[in-house]
């Protein structure tokens, strides 16, 4: 029997990722990462996946549009994208990016650089219409401020509602009188040639993408029983490219499931960075959105493989000691992600 930590959605929650380690012993064959790792803490990150001491490998999602593809962070870390990596008898293989970013996957930079270079013209023209848009757009708003201050500034007393009003209907008139170049533009016929094309380019590097993963799974020396695919979006269609493989690994969507469709396990595994508000039950003096807290209440998953059972998948909470609940409750209300962690 062999097994393996998955994770997925880390979002650069670096804290949820400590957590996660402190409940796991080493004793995995490999740790699969579906995506969405961080563009700023990567490093830290794959610091803390490298003591278990065993392959770290993982595909990219749309948080992770600034990794470089040929990036290295570590010796034991196999990027799977279009690279399939073989962990005792199982082999794992998958492709990087995702519908809401592609990110620096090599096939869409190549389609949208060919669309770029077609449409350079209205993309030149588009720019420089939205920085004069956005400079006059300053310079109002530079005025107003100015005009106010002064007002305050020259008034006896507390000046008037009235006079405060005006000088904001005049800020509302000059930002509706702003040209409508980029309006303008966005309503031409060259314009919404280059939306289509640039649409066009997602559709064709995902097809490209699958296109090369199925090309590298078939020229794999193994059993398809024994080949699991990891994506950050879940894929569609598998019975096209990917027929009779046994298991698809993804995240994205955020929320552990297990489905099994005409033989074949999708499992997403996501979410590690799930975070709940909470709030203290007595408030010190002082600023009060300065003292609350998140508290880490994301999963991962486990997932085993025999010869004689498969693959089974068991999903696994972020623990939390039931101790926070004496001084704080949960906030309901809105979120604030980028408060500190209470643990």
């Amino acid at each position: 029997m062999v097994r393996f930590l998955l994770v997925s959605d880390i979002h650069d929650n670096l804290a949820a990722v400590q957590k996660m380690r402190s409940q796991e012993a080493n004793g995995f064959d490999a740790l699969i990462i579906a995506g969405d790792i961080g563009s700023n803490r990567t490093r830290e990150i794959f610091d803390v996946f490298a003591t278990f001491g065993c392959p770290v490998l993982y595909v990219y999602g749309n948080w992770d549009y600034k990794l470089d593809y040929f990036a290295s962070f570590g010796s034991g870390c196999h990027h799977l994208h279009l690279a399939p990596f073989k962990v005792g008898q199982i082999t794992f293989a998958g492709f990087s990016g995702c519908p809401t970013h592609w990110g620096r996957n090599p096939e869409w930079q190549l389609l949208q650089k060919d669309v770029d270079d077609a449409h350079c013209t209205i993309i030149k023209e588009m720019n420089a219409a939205r920085a004069t848009e956005e400079q006059v757009k300053s310079d109002i708003e530079l005025t107003y401020a100015v005009s106010k201050q002064e007002l305050i500034a020259t008034s006896r007393r507390k000046p008037s509602q009235r006079k405060l009003d005006a000088l904001d209907a005049e800020r509302r008139r000059n930002l509706g009188a702003l040209s409508s170049a980029v309006a303008e533009i966005e309503s031409s016929e060259a314009y919404h040639l280059y939306r289509h094309d640039q649409s066009m380019v997602f559709d064709e590097s995902l097809r490209r993408n699958r296109q090369a993963l199925s090309d590298a799974i078939r020229n794999l020396n193994t059993s398809k029983s024994r080949i699991v695919v990891v994506t950050h979006e879940r894929l569609s269609k598998t019975n096209v490219d990917f027929e009779g493989l046994p298991i698809f690994l993804f995240g994205h969507r955020h929320g552990f499931t297990e489905t099994k469709f005409k033989g074949t396990q999708y499992v997403n595994v996501s979410v590690l960075d799930r975070r709940r508000l909470i709030r203290p039950k007595t408030f010190l003096p002082g600023d009060h959105f300065k003292q609350f807290r998140n508290l880490n209440v994301g999963n991962y998953a486990i997932m085993q493989w025999s010869e004689g059972t498969g693959f089974s998948v068991k999903s696994l909470d972020l623990e939390l000691d039931h101790n926070w609940q004496e001084n704080w409750e949960l906030e309901t209300g809105f979120h604030m992600p980028g408060a500190p962690f209470l643990f």
